[in-house]
């Protein structure tokens, strides 16, 4: 019987009941039994004497028919005008976890009341917001912020709600492009940013934009946030780290070896603990290969874990380039799994991944082992998938079909079907 569904959509809380009893075929005394609320209370909602019940009487009505939850608080909400009720169905409706549609329904409507000034409400909603603990009821909410404040041209309520929303939506790895368009618009509202807000701001996004090898930008943003941040702290020097790294992505090593005085000067402990894999790199991109094996072999050797990987990589491709196929054996038949992280990888770990089975793949077709390429080069496609890191994708792509050409006899249909299921994956989710 519960799960009859109302035929009304839109209508009020005494459409709702007639409708109730009648294809419950319920008295009021049954309907009572039913609700809590008493047949004298309900027999006045339904004949219209009580045009707008209390939401106290509402709320038992609802909880006790809870098919017809939904239905019966967004009447309500339909019709209801005052801030305090409107915040207390909103607090209702995020603590049951349930009916999420009705959220931004009842944040829009206080916002809309008469009761208070917009800018009251909305820094009222913006502040209930902060509270909550689910990420994605958040970003519903600060949606809802943001469509209102510019509809009414309040750019400070605009600002600060995109701002929040990136801090979340940032977080999922698939999206990392579009975030960052959303991101950027941020850029027109900084101005209404506390200081430590603009700080924040400009580090993530220069993180953001070296995830996705944006190195101009990186170095931009990340500079402006250096320029208006008069602390010193953790997230500074990672992106002065990130600006380095950008350099070299570039290929600028002189700017590279200013900023790294730069930064020693300023003690930027990151750094300093980096001042030899530092000039490693260099060596190794100018082709002085030879110069560079020492320090490559010293700097793995001075780190454990994850850590490992970004060094490995690097000495693989110096190992590659001067075809040093022994040393790349051993190096790619360790435990290698021990040199991924395993919780809370940041893109950069995910690409650092990828380009380790890039590196792998590319030693065994050197060695004639083209099915280990094609499964190795697959393990990287997968993790580029994991960022959406689809130029890095293309770039695997060309091996892994170069891999499968390379030999007639190594083709088979098992690892064609795998390379059609990763590849569909990629084009149907935006991710492997």
């Amino acid at each position: 019987m519960m799960g009859v569904y109302i035929k009304c959509q839109n209508k009020t809380i005494s459409d709702i009941i007639f409708q109730l009893r009648k294809e419950k075929n319920l008295t009021y005394a049954e309907l009572e039994e039913l609700t809590g609320v008493s047949s004298a209370v309900l027999h006045k909602i339904e004949s219209g004497v009580t045009k707008h019940p209390e939401y106290k009487t509402v709320r038992a009505l609802a909880r006790a028919l809870p098919v017809h939850y939904e239905q019966i608080i967004k009447a309500y909400i339909e019709e209801e005008g005052g801030v305090e009720t409107l915040f207390e169905i909103l607090r209702d409706i995020v603590a049951s976890g349930e009916n999420v549609s009705l959220i931004p329904m009842a944040a829009l409507r206080l916002l809309q009341s008469s009761q208070k000034k917009t800018e009251e409400s909305l820094q009222r909603l913006f502040e209930f917001t902060e509270t909550l603990n689910d990420d994605s009821l958040r970003v519903l909410l600060h949606t809802v912020i943001i469509k209102y404040s510019r509809e009414r041209g309040l750019p400070s309520f605009v600002g600060k709600g995109i701002f929040k929303k990136y801090l979340i939506i940032r977080s999922n790895l698939s999206l990392l492009e579009e975030t960052f368009r959303e991101g950027e618009e941020i850029l027109h509202y900084t101005d209404f940013l506390s200081q430590e807000e603009k700080c924040i701001y400009y580090y993530r996004m220069a993180l953001h934009a070296y995830a996705l090898k944006k190195y101009d930008k990186c170095i931009e943003l990340g500079k402006s946030g250096h320029g208006v941040d008069t602390t010193h702290n953790n997230l500074k020097e990672q992106v002065a780290l990130a600006i380095c790294n950008s350099f070299w992505q570039q290929s600028n090593y002189k700017a590279l070896e200013e900023h790294i005085q730069l930064y020693e000067k300023l003690n930027y402990q990151i750094i300093i603990d980096r001042l030899k894999i530092f000039r490693a790199m260099i060596l190794a991109r100018t082709d002085r290969y030879m110069e560079s094996l020492p320090l490559l072999w010293e700097c793995l050797d001075e780190v454990q874990g994850d850590k490992r990987l970004p060094r490995l990589n690097l000495l693989l491709e110096v190992l590659l380039q001067i075809n040093d196929d022994s040393s790349v054996e051993k190096l790619i038949s360790s435990d290698e799994e021990q040199l991924f992280p395993y919780e809370n990888a940041t893109p950069y770990q995910y690409s650092e991944i990828g380009k380790y089975y890039k590196f792998k793949g590319a030693f065994f077709i050197k060695k004639g082992r083209a099915n280990q390429a094609v499964e190795t080069y697959l393990k990287g496609v997968k993790y580029y998938g994991k960022i959406g890191s689809y130029q890095d994708i293309v770039e695997l792509s060309y091996d892994i079909f170069s891999s499968l050409c390379s030999d007639k006899n190594i083709i088979n249909l098992g690892l064609l079907e795998e390379v059609k299921k990763v590849y569909n994956g990629i084009i149907n989710k935006g991710e492997a």
